[in-house]
């Protein structure tokens, strides 16, 4: 049981009551994330559009981003955002095989060579700030991303560990239950070994 209530939506603005609705539709953000997220009218409303806009909209394709999304969600063993999917991600190839690989996305050929490039970066940044805090790590990505999408992919990653941090807490869906709901997400370290 989450540790916030979910908002009431006879109490929300039409605004909330919409992102709810379209959290529905589009499968990420998870709507209950959503329905906790709106209680605030300021603060939580507006990120939730400003994530809907990091996730769905910019340069990058949403399946990249959504394979970044989910790597750092499992890799902090957030139920809560682990099993989440975005119904346009899935219709642009993140299927759940891909997912089962993305611990090991280094070893595996499902993934292109610009999604193993931005997973490294992912992977780098969920490890540590100094992971990330290298002009190493920017001439490998200026390799194969321009400026712009460099930016875009570092603010997702920033969005996805520090938020699914608090999603985690929240215990909307433990860790657990995530395994039994998705049995391709298993423990980072069974996954690694």
């Amino acid at each position: 049981m989450p540790r916030i209530d979910y908002a009431d939506e006879t109490k929300i603005s039409p605004e909330a009551l919409a992102l709810i609705e379209s959290a529905e539709e589009t499968g990420a953000p998870d709507p209950r994330c959503v329905r906790i997220y709106v209680k605030n009218e300021d603060a939580g409303v507006e990120w939730v559009k400003y994530w809907n806009s990091l996730l769905y909209k910019g340069v990058l394709p949403h399946a990249l981003k959504e394979l970044c999304r989910i790597y750092i969600s499992i890799d902090h063993e957030c139920g809560y955002c682990s099993t989440v999917r975005s119904t346009k991600g899935a219709s642009e190839g993140v299927t759940e095989e891909k997912v089962a690989a993305l611990m090991n996305f280094e070893a595996s050929d499902l993934f292109s060579d610009k999604e193993k490039v931005a997973l490294s970066y992912a992977k780098k940044f969920k490890s540590s700030v100094t992971e990330i805090d290298s002009d190493d790590v920017y001439i490998a990505l200026k390799k194969t991303f321009s400026d712009e999408e460099i930016i875009e992919l570092g603010m997702l990653c920033a969005q996805t560990d520090g938020v699914g941090k608090f999603a985690k807490s929240l215990n909307i869906v433990s860790w657990e239950d995530a395994c039994m709901i998705n049995p391709n997400i298993i423990k980072k370290e069974y996954a690694k070994s």
